[in-house]
């Protein structure tokens, strides 16, 4: 009897200890905690400002159409012209004399082509009378068309010669200033290359990249503001006149946007500016909220072509509160463009629910969660 009155303590206390690490491994882990923010911001229209440079609206590359040595240089960089003004010229001597050597030989083939028009005339009017052949007269016809094709060769070599010499001049298309100058006189230089480049004076544009998702929202004349970082506080007017027809690198379309009442502005071409389109009607009569992107699962999207246009193509789940059952719950919406830190959805959401806005990759539906407080 006493042996087993031993034995007994030993055996109820190593049935506790069983009895007790069953109980920790049951233990449940308590909900994560989830940081919530409540769907209630509505965008009522898109607001998009892109970077881009200023251009002149018109501006050319210029340079002799025949070769030569430089004579003269009367411009330097920065210089304001006005239309038709020199700006430099070629050595005319060798195109001179190009010119008078075609003027001689045209002279000759027009005297040669006059007197196979009277040898033709005469035997002509011989032929009737027997005094001369019709081979005769087919010999004196070859030969007076032969002179008047001599003319014609010769007409067009003078009028080849003469653009020639007046390409010895370099002048202004238009007025403007001149931005860049590659010449310097008594070089040789070839016909086509670069020597000057001028910009129009006044009217100046924005050259930007706009992205693939709103470039359908891009039209000819939409007004836009224009603001530049060197200009503080300043905001002007423009109206946006070309639009490329095909994407560019990152799938921008290029578009040029004129600017208007610069005034008195120190606006100069190269420098970088802000285009911001305002896009009234974006949403065409459509309701969306913003949400943070921190709230989409990207990885469980199914997301179609980009852009608002297909918006309905465009889903991917998000995580809402449910306070009542204190877990969250999937929910797939639909997509519309990216602002910023946010992004747009069409439809899925409410006003007033709660949505998951971090660590939503760790999470699935049904899940208990809780909310997160200030001071935890």
């Amino acid at each position: 009897m006493r042996s087993w009155s031993l034995l007994l303590p030993i055996v109820v206390s190593l049935g506790l200890v069983g009895c007790d690490g069953e109980v920790e491994d049951t233990v449940a882990a308590p909900p994560p905690v989830v940081k919530l923010e409540t769907v209630s911001e509505r965008a009522t229209g898109q607001v998009r400002s892109i970077s881009g440079v200023v251009e002149a609206s018109d501006q050319s590359a210029l340079s002799f159409q025949v070769s030569g040595r430089v004579t003269e240089v009367n411009v330097s960089v920065g210089e304001t012209v006005v239309a038709g003004q020199v700006l430099a010229l070629l050595d005319r001597t060798n195109y001179q004399i190009a010119l008078d050597s075609a003027r001689s030989q045209l002279s000759s083939a027009r005297a040669k082509r006059s007197e196979a028009k009277e040898d033709l005339d005469r035997k002509l009017a011989l032929v009737d009378k027997g005094f001369v052949t019709q081979a005769a007269v087919d010999s004196a016809q070859a030969a007076y068309d032969g002179a008047a094709a001599s003319v014609s060769v010769s007409s067009s070599d003078v009028e080849r010669a003469q653009k020639d010499l007046d390409r010895t001049v370099l002048s202004a298309p238009f007025a403007g200033t001149i931005s860049s100058r590659d010449i310097d006189p008594f070089v040789e230089v070839n016909a086509g290359t670069t020597l000057f480049e001028i910009q129009s004076a006044g009217n100046l544009e924005v050259r930007v990249l706009v992205p693939e998702t709103i470039i359908r929202e891009v039209d000819y004349g939409q007004p836009v503001s224009v603001s530049f970082p060197t200009l503080k506080g300043e905001v002007f007017g423009g109206a946006v006149s070309e639009i490329a027809s095909r994407a560019e690198a990152g799938n921008a379309f290029a578009v040029k946007v004129t600017l208007v009442e610069l005034g008195d502005a120190d606006v100069r071409t190269g420098m970088s500016a802000k285009v911001t389109f305002n896009f009234q009607s974006y949403l065409n009569g459509r309701e969306a909220f913003l949400i943070p992107l921190t709230a989409i699962s990207i990885k469980d999207a199914d997301l179609g072509a980009q852009g608002v246009q297909s918006a309905d193509q465009n889903k991917a789940p998000v995580f809402v509160f449910d306070p009542t059952k204190e877990a969250v719950f999937e929910r797939f919406v639909s997509l519309g463009d990216i602002r910023g830190n946010d992004i747009e959805i069409f439809s899925g959401l409410s006003e007033g629910e709660q949505i998951v806005t971090a660590g939503v990759a760790f999470l699935h539906d049904g899940m208990a969660a809780r909310p997160w407080q200030q001071n935890q």
